[in-house]
């Protein structure tokens, strides 16, 4: 099996320092689903953060709501190792899971979740792979819990999403050619411009940018058993897909 590329020292720093300028809404999906945590009511117990990477997402959970506990699953040790150094005045308030999303994960959530949140990772999974994480959401959830994916999703046009995707790479390409990026990260935006630009009608399988719509996702949120589905948020090729298990 190739090395998982994300478990490089080098670049999963790289990622950390310059997540805010690769994703033009980096911090907006985070405002979102921030909101969506606090109108629910979803942050009065545990919050676990799929493919929570170097701990961004879940500091500022943790800051905002002093009572809640949460739990960081990931495949990169070296993402797991940043959000252990960011997240250290946290205490027993943080824990860590190194797994891939891929597989079955739901044996280190140790009591239902209020909320599950993720950002820009289930885009990785493939139709399959997402429906059966999905499913592990609604099982892993206490009723009344919230599922918040903020993540990328293929519009519902071709050509629409063909120009999300490239203008995507344009801007990827102006930070390379300012320097606004460290020289692993240039590297990783110049592999995903190749993956998703220039082999654009190319298949995709389990660790490329798998790419579904937000009602095919939607989709799956139900056949999970979730409810009150729907988009809370988008822009460009982001947004942010909501479901939640009553009962």
């Amino acid at each position: 099996m190739t090395e998982y590329r994300w478990n490089q020292s080098e670049l999963a720093a790289g990622y950390d320092a310059g997540a805010m300028l690769v994703h033009p809404c980096y911090v907006q999906v985070q405002d979102a689903i921030l909101a969506e945590m606090g109108c629910a009511g979803a942050a009065d117990g545990l919050v676990v953060d799929l493919g929570g990477g170097s701990g961004r997402l879940v500091e500022r959970v943790l800051d905002r709501w002093p009572d809640t506990t949460a739990l960081i699953i990931d495949q990169s040790q070296a993402f797991l190792d940043l959000a252990a150094m960011r997240l250290e005045r946290f205490g027993d308030r943080i824990a860590f899971a190194c797994k891939r999303l891929q597989d079955d994960w739901r044996d280190v959530v140790t009591q239902p979740a209020a909320a599950i949140v993720s950002m820009s990772a289930i885009h990785h999974l493939d139709p399959g792979e997402k429906q059966q994480c999905y499913q592990r959401c609604f099982d892993s959830l206490r009723p009344g819990g919230l599922l918040l994916n903020g993540d990328e999703v293929r519009a519902d046009a071709d050509d629409e999403y063909r120009g999300q995707v490239e203008r995507w790479a344009e801007h990827m390409q102006r930070l390379i050619d300012t320097n606004a990026v460290t020289p692993a990260m240039a590297d990783a935006l110049r592999g995903w411009r190749k993956r998703n630009v220039e082999q654009f009608a190319e298949p995709r399988s389990s660790g490329d940018d798998c790419h579904e719509t937000a009602a095919t996702q939607l989709s799956y949120f139900e056949a999970a058993g979730l409810k009150n589905t729907g988009v809370a948020w988008q822009r460009e090729l982001w947004s942010l897909l909501k479901g939640q298990r009553v009962s």
